[in-house]
């Protein structure tokens, strides 16, 4: 195993002699291999893991972003029961049909290629049912992850790693002459944690725009930035959220909550629903989904104003209980899909204007309190 620090390969006994410090550099290892069980990986891999979250150390990112990536690398290493068993059903169905075709005179080889054709159909049957189910197994649990995390952060301290206890770039209060004017547009998120994740990576700097979450953070500038919003007349709201029944509910709050939107003197105001939708995700294997019965009833509570707004699969797949997360996606994937969201709903002409996004499944509806247009963002695949 290669020492981070130096590069140099380390073999298990040298490890062990020097008390798991590299032999060239003294640098501790974070991790051993070989006394691992469930699964194996080295200070190499989780080191690229941090690279490449962090787009090389230029972004920041939540450790829940980190949790995701792990167990989508680790996924990758561990072949599935299901895919292995289509894999054998094609590769005999096709050795049974060749050679019933070479013996297809007599009826032993019409029945070898019977035998073959039923298996090729069993592989694809399989394979089909693996795309469907899209469910995803954490490889690591949280708490495993945070026993990992805790271990790494007390010999190789991660920079970029934001907790909602260690808010960055975010003011006290606001200058009273920044006070007067207003933003272009605000992004709305259904969680601190991801409202925190933009403004740490300067999202409100670079487009002009504010950050905030259903919940009133940032709390210290929560109502100022709001006093401000609402000056703007032609306010475009974009709204980011997980695909679960609190993801879903959000654009309902912001249209009819007098503390949004609701009733106020910018009724004009616009909003686009960014997404996570859960048709965004259906046949698209990218996703991680999970399932939890606690979401499962939550979407059954769902109001009939906020379903009206979804397909009958939609709240099909809702109440079965599946969700994806937004922090699932590395920052750089979320910054890319708010930036291009925010790009294609300027060529969005009126309320009834839909927002091409390909195969996305866009439509766009309406509301007594303001415009909302509702798009699918295949920026998410």
């Amino acid at each position: 195993m290669k020492c981070i620090n130096c590069g140099t390969d380390n073999n298990y006994k040298e490890r062990i002699t020097n008390s798991r410090h590299c032999k060239n550099c003294n640098h501790q290892f974070a991790f051993e291999p070989k006394l691992m069980y469930a699964v194996k990986f080295t200070d190499g891999f989780f080191a690229k893991l941090i690279s490449d979250i962090s787009a090389n150390n230029s972004l920041k990112f939540t450790e829940k972003q980190l949790f995701y990536i792990l167990n989508k690398r680790l996924l990758k290493k561990i072949p599935s029961y299901t895919s292995c068993l289509s894999s054998s059903l094609y590769f005999f169905g096709f050795i049974f049909a060749f050679i019933g075709v070479l013996f297809t005179r007599y009826t032993l080889g019409k029945v070898i290629i019977i035998i073959g054709m039923f298996m090729l159909l069993g592989g694809t049957a399989t394979y089909n049912f693996e795309n469907n189910q899209k469910i995803q197994k954490l490889i690591v649990t949280p708490e495993k992850f945070q026993e990992y995390l805790n271990r790494w952060q007390s010999i190789n301290p991660i920079e970029g790693i934001l907790t909602l206890s260690k808010q960055e770039n975010l003011p006290n209060s606001i200058n009273s002459d920044i006070t007067a004017y207003s933003f272009d547009r605000v992004v709305v998120c259904d969680s601190a944690e991801v409202a925190n994740l933009l403004i740490a990576n300067n999202f409100h700097f670079e487009n002009n725009s504010a950050v905030l979450s259903i919940d009133g953070y940032p709390e210290n500038i929560f109502d100022t930035v709001m006093q401000m919003l609402r000056r703007n007349d032609d306010l475009k709201v974009y709204v980011l959220h997980d695909a679960s029944p609190r993801g879903v509910s959000v654009v309902n709050t912001l249209s009819t909550n007098p503390n949004w939107f609701a009733n106020t003197s910018n009724s004009n105001v616009t909003i686009y629903d960014l997404g996570l939708l859960p048709r965004q995700i259906f046949n698209n294997s990218n996703f991680f989904t999970q399932v939890s019965e606690e979401f499962a009833a939550q979407a059954k509570e769902l109001s009939l104003d906020i379903k009206k707004d979804l397909t009958e699969d939609e709240i099909k797949w809702l109440e079965a209980g599946k969700y994806v997360e937004l922090e699932s996606f590395t920052p750089q994937k979320l910054l890319n899909v708010i930036s291009q969201g925010i790009s294609k709903s300027r060529q969005s002409v009126g309320s009834d204007s839909v927002v091409d996004y390909g195969s996305g499944g866009d439509f766009s509806g309406g509301s007594d309190a303001c415009d909302i247009t509702i798009f699918g963002d295949d920026c998410f695949g």
